[in-house]
């Protein structure tokens, strides 16, 4: 029995769903921008870097080529419903609640159903108990540095250089599902859904960060 033209352009049509790659959104990528992510960082340096005598007299960083430079404090770059994954290592610490807030909620928007969004920041738990258990007389401002919590004149060159708050798991996952994932967990290093996450997440922060991962799922 030969395939009727309706099932041919059916069969066709799954086959290059199926090929479509995924679009997954590394947002302050910072210089780790593997191929196949849409890499977005807001740092002034990578205009700099464009130019060989500002990148020789600043010293700037060797941004890739394929580093995006965007505000994501004005919205996330994309549709309703259209974006796979979003990732986020050390990023939302450098805003204020408020602003990180809102951008969880453009992650939410910008997801599909059943999309993944996985955020990486400093571990404020794991400060406090390195803090507790270190013998030093200035262990109180050995942890204070290590909050990163000064401004400085580097802000008004690159707002966000510092951290303005921190989070534990508690209020990392009660701060999604304000802004609309049901069921956020903590995870752990390179343990997750999300296809070659190794392209992304760095083993050098695995001791001082918190993961947690949350699914876009919509309410009956």
């Amino acid at each position: 029995m030969s395939t009727s033209v309706a099932q041919y352009r059916e069969r066709e049509q799954t086959v290059r769903v199926a090929a479509e790659p995924l679009l997954r959104v590394n947002i302050g990528c910072g210089t780790t921008a593997p191929l196949g992510w849409y890499n977005i960082d807001n740092s002034p340096t990578i205009w700099l870097s464009r130019l060989p005598l500002a990148r020789r007299l600043f010293r700037t960083p060797a941004w890739p080529r394929n580093v995006r430079r965007f505000n994501v404090l004005k919205g996330v770059p994309f549709a309703d419903e259209t974006v796979d994954v979003i990732y986020s290592s050390h990023t939302f610490e450098h805003f204020t609640y408020a602003d990180s807030l809102a951008l969880a909620r453009e992650c939410f928007r910008v997801l599909k159903p059943g999309g993944m969004l996985r955020l990486v920041v400093p571990n404020l738990e794991q400060l406090v108990h390195d803090y507790l258990a270190d013998p030093d007389p200035m262990a109180s401002h050995r942890f204070i540095s290590r909050l990163l919590l000064g401004h400085t004149w580097r802000d008004l060159l690159h707002a966000g250089a510092h951290h303005s708050q921190m989070f534990d798991a508690r209020s990392l996952v009660a701060m999604l599902k304000v802004a609309g994932f049901l069921d956020p967990r903590p995870s752990r290093f390179g343990d997750s859904r999300i296809p070659d996450l190794h392209e992304v997440e760095s083993e050098s922060r695995r001791d001082e960060s918190l993961y947690v991962e949350a699914e876009k799922t919509l309410q009956s």
